[in-house]
């Protein structure tokens, strides 16, 4: 048996053993792929690399449209549990589809042995970039993505990695970076690369040796793997609710440093308020501000019980409703009840003068 190994891909980090991976009962993902003929994509340029994984632009001689595919360029130098997790990734994503979830066309090796995975290849940029540009302030950005717009596109990661929980898949490693805004308003989670099986009580039921996922992203459970709380779609919430915070104030909520001060932060559960850090022309709801904190709760007990939870708290506010993370009082409840019908107290106070107004004319 290998020894542990420790890979990183941008700013994730795995440290795991190459025992850890596994079709669920000995059946190797690796092992299933099957040999696809080399000459039917048409190499057009590189897209990028990072970690253990390349990703080119190929055009489909099939169906005559471009596409995004996943390599591994150095597959000869990899372990085998990388080669598994490498083809791990490309099935489990195969098996959701859903509209804000990149779909996978066509999984295999080819001649050499390569293992490859084709996926709809994505324009636009990422949430993370999005982020970056809207936090200069006064660009086209700032003018075409308004909160509104921003939470619209979080309901929709919402949506996808709902619907992976329902298909007992469970993300671990969600962040801006993994996120593509296309051009015409879609939204795309990618990079399942570190995904797990979930059990029917929200945990993955794949035992880790090590940390998984990404530093400043990453559940308080996901760093301490003793805490008695094992990682699971409450590890995700707490993923979102990050995601949730960097759009509330364009920035991280944790400072940079080491992964060890970076998992301080995050098990102490000490951060400032988004508002806090947010810039001064960004404005804070204190709804959302309450429902990203709820999220990141450091206990997984205290976050929300499910990403439709916290997706309703969003769609709530977004109708001008009081969050659940906020506790409001009846009176924000009373004003905002007054904001959503404003018009019509407004029709019924006029109708009431006009009435009172006859009234005295006949009187």
């Amino acid at each position: 048996m290998k020894g542990p190994s420790e890979t990183a891909s941008g700013n994730t980090l795995i440290i795991e053993s190459a025992s850890s991976s596994g079709k669920g009962g000995g059946t190797s993902y690796f092992s299933s792929l099957a040999l696809k003929p080399q000459d039917r994509y048409k190499f057009i340029r590189s897209i990028g690399f990072g970690g253990m994984k390349g990703v080119l632009l190929v055009r489909d001689r099939d169906t005559d449209r471009e596409m995004a595919m996943a390599i591994m360029p150095d597959f000869r130098e990899r372990s085998a549990s990388e080669l598994e997790r490498f083809a791990r990734e490309a099935y489990l994503t195969a098996g959701l589809e859903h509209p804000n979830i990149v779909p996978v066309y066509d999984i295999g090796i080819d001649k050499s042995g390569s293992p490859f995975f084709t996926m709809k290849y994505l324009r636009g940029m990422s949430l993370e970039t999005l982020l970056q540009r809207l936090k200069k302030g006064d660009t086209p950005e700032n003018r075409e993505f308004p909160l509104a717009r921003l939470l619209l596109i979080f309901t929709r990661i919402c949506n996808a990695v709902g619907f992976a929980h329902s298909r007992g898949v469970c993300h671990l490693d969600l962040k801006p970076s993994n996120v593509r805004i296309g051009d015409y308003g879609e939204t795309f989670v990618l990079d399942w690369g570190l995904a797990c099986r979930l059990d029917e009580n929200g945990s993955i039921t794949q035992e880790l040796d090590g940390m998984r996922g990404t530093p400043g992203f990453m559940a308080p459970e996901q760093f301490d793997l003793r805490s008695g709380f094992s990682p699971g779609i409450r590890s995700d919430i707490f993923s979102l609710g990050v995601i949730l915070y960097s759009i509330l104030a364009l920035a991280s909520p944790f400072e940079k440093g080491s992964v060890e001060e970076i998992a301080r932060q995050t098990v102490s559960g000490r951060i400032p308020k988004p508002s806090e850090k947010a810039p001064e022309f960004w404005d804070v709801p204190a709804s959302l501000e309450a429902v990203a904190l709820k999220a990141m709760s450091p206990h997984p007990l205290d976050r929300y019980p499910s990403v439709k939870a916290i997706r309703d708290d969003i769609i709530a506010f977004s109708g001008g409703y009081a969050t659940k993370a906020e506790r409001a009082s009846t009176i924000k409840k009373s004003r905002l009840f007054i904001n959503r019908h404003s018009l019509l107290i407004v029709i019924l106070i006029l109708l009431a003068v006009l009435a009172w107004q006859i009234a005295d004319i006949f009187i």
